[in-house]
């Protein structure tokens, strides 16, 4: 994933140099929100690379103000339009779990009911949504069984790190189980099950030997994001070689 604080043309250039397959481009402040598509465009062909939508976590989607969702249901038009011309046909989207005004069920009702209007929006331009979990009412398999029952066009997108948050196992393989044909990404980092620190793997307690069966175990040979935040990106490519070699020596 591009650092969004960086100049984006410059991490396109720094993510191909160092041999990775596709960018994970994330459309954020400051560095690349207000990118020229163009450039973007000829920059990924330029070097060779691939690339999947990110979008902004922190937009309040929920917020019970009318005027407020409609200004986010622009924004994430804005993000398809911008992917549909970049030719990116994989976007995600963050479940809204903040707003101090309403329940756990009426969060996950004033999510379905944006997520349906932006799959829709997705549709039309050739783009696939994948809801990415995180913490509840939106980090569990049963969480996510209604949304994916009432946006059937949704997809998921796994982050193995959120699936070790405040949980007593890792839920990768649970999710796997449940939805493994609708799980269109993923990605890695690491924690100590308390906080999202997008840790190097090998530095927190997800034991990614296991991980990695388990994405053989049913059959995943779709991209993995390393969602690694480090100032130092050393640790990004430790971690690399690692998942290589963790995946090439899994049976």
């Amino acid at each position: 994933m591009n650092n969004p604080r960086m100049d984006l043309l410059e991490e396109i250039k720094w993510i191909s140099e160092n041999g990775f397959d596709f960018i994970d481009l994330t459309i954020e402040p400051t560095g690349s929100y207000h990118l020229e598509v163009q450039e973007v465009k000829k920059a990924l062909s330029d070097y060779g690379i691939e690339a999947i939508g990110h979008t902004n976590p922190f937009l309040p989607i929920i917020f019970p103000i009318d005027s407020i969702k409609e200004v986010c249901l622009k924004e994430f038009e804005k993000y398809i339009r911008i992917f549909h011309e970049l030719e990116i046909e994989l976007m995600n989207i963050h479940p809204s779990h903040r707003s101090p005004f309403l329940s756990d069920e009426e969060k996950v009702e004033a999510n379905l009911n944006f997520l349906k209007k932006v799959v829709d929006i997705g549709i039309e331009y050739g783009i696939t949504l994948m809801l990415e979990n995180y913490v509840e009412p939106f980090g569990t398999p049963d969480d996510f069984e209604r949304l994916i029952r009432e946006v059937p066009n949704l997809k998921i997108h796994l982050d193995v790190g959120h699936c070790n948050l405040k949980q007593k196992k890792n839920l990768t393989e649970s999710f796997f189980q449940r939805f493994g044909g609708k799980i269109a990404h993923v990605h890695f980092s690491d924690n100590w099950g308390r906080q999202d620190d997008h840790l190097p793997l090998g530095c927190g307690n997800i034991n990614w030997e296991e991980i990695i069966t388990i994405l053989k175990k049913f059959g995943y040979d779709g991209t993995i994001t390393l969602e690694i935040f480090s100032s130092d990106r050393d640790y990004l490519l430790l971690s690399r070689e690692k998942l290589l070699n963790w995946w090439n020596s899994s049976e």
